[in-house]
């Protein structure tokens, strides 16, 4: 798989095309529709003031597996803590999604540039939504990988791709008290996460 890696310097903010190692696609911007914050903190049921971090991305118009997939990665990462100073590992949490004996299903993945089929397709939506709450909680970025090709659900430069044994999505908590994460999906089309303070 092609992707190129952003520096931990760079990652944690705006991409900034002019940035060593910042891969920025060229043409249309994705697509994304954008969320009312309020009634997404609500829908959590979790208090205003709790919240570091959030973000929303639609899988509607993704196949059964897809679904699927994104609802089994979401509950591998909902609720999970990081202390202070902790380190946060999507693929340690999430596992191996290429093993089809762990209920994961095959749907579409980016590889070299292209789409194919592969086990646990649609994963990578719940990382790059997760990087996106993670960027507006303003924690530090340790490891982050862009697709090689653009995607649909976040804006361009703003993805987390992963792939179990090579590329993982990684940050710590710098922060004095811990962090809860909330991974909630709704009506087989909504993607909601959320940083905690706890």
């Amino acid at each position: 798989m092609t992707v190129i890696h952003v520096p931990a310097a760079s990652a944690a903010g705006t991409p900034d095309p002019s940035a060593p190692g910042q891969s920025v696609t060229s043409g249309a911007t994705a697509a994304v529709p954008g969320f009312d914050r309020e009634k997404l903190i609500e829908r959590l049921g979790v208090d205003e003031e709790d919240v570091v971090g959030l973000y929303y991305t639609s899988m509607a118009g993704s196949s059964e597996s897809r679904i699927h997939n994104i609802k089994k990665a979401m509950r591998k990462i909902n609720g999970e803590k990081i202390k202070p100073g902790e380190e946060f590992s999507y693929n340690k949490e999430v596992g191996n999604s290429n093993l089809a004996e762990d209920g994961w299903k095959e749907a579409h993945v980016i590889q070299n540039g292209q789409l194919t089929e592969g086990y646990g397709g649609g994963i990578c939506q719940v990382s790059s939504t997760l990087f996106n709450a993670v960027v507006e909680a303003q924690l530090s970025i340790v490891e982050r990988h862009s697709h090689s090709k653009t995607v649909g659900y976040v804006p361009v430069g703003q993805d987390a791709t992963v792939a179990y044994g090579l590329l993982d999505f990684r940050f710590s908590n710098p922060y004095d008290y811990t962090l809860k994460i909330k991974a909630k999906t709704y009506d087989d089309t909504e993607v909601v996460i959320a940083i905690l303070k706890k």
